[in-house]
């Protein structure tokens, strides 16, 4: 993808995250200007003019904006480096004002569908966040050992179910 269309999607996506929860915490927006000093993600982009723009349509017609954005996302081939620089993008905005809304995990998890990256690859990138991943089944680890004796395949028994014992069909 052309690299300032990127830059103009990834800025889109960040309005998006901070004004997904109905309500743009100042720390929210002291992280948005200071990744856009400190990173190139936003580099040749007319902030204040793209951001009054996308505020007007926000105002206006909030879940639309929302919904375009997200829909523009998914319409667009991103490479997984880009991908991971959405989320990364989202996850700092979000968590920027240290409280998760219930709307914005919504919106992390419309963003998460949009993107190919497997549930592997975010949670090393990411560590484990359960709202990001799609396995529908949660793991957990319990610190308590249970009381029943538990089963266990000795090494001997692992080594025969793969060894080759020329217990084979002859062909006819």
């Amino acid at each position: 993808m052309d690299k300032i269309k990127f830059k103009r999607l990834l800025f889109d996506i960040a309005c998006s995250a901070v004004v997904c929860d109905g309500h743009i915490d100042d720390r929210e927006i002291r992280e948005m200007q200071y990744i856009d000093k400190s990173t190139t993600y936003f580099e040749d982009i007319d902030m204040s003019r793209k951001l009054k723009r996308f505020a007007d349509n926000f105002k206006n017609r909030p879940v639309e904006t929302i919904n375009n954005i997200l829909e523009k996302l998914r319409e667009t081939f991103l490479n997984p480096v880009e991908e991971m620089m959405v989320l990364e993008i989202v996850l700092r905005l979000v968590y920027a004002d240290t409280k998760i809304d219930e709307r914005e995990t919504e919106f992390i998890q419309s963003v998460r569908a949009c993107l190919s990256l497997d549930d592997e690859m975010i949670t090393q990138r990411f560590g484990v966040i359960d709202f990001l991943i799609h396995s529908k089944e949660n793991i957990v680890i319990s610190k308590e050992i249970s009381d029943e004796k538990i089963k266990s395949t000795d090494m001997k028994s692992l080594e025969n179910m793969y060894s080759d014992h020329g217990d084979k069909k002859e062909n006819r």
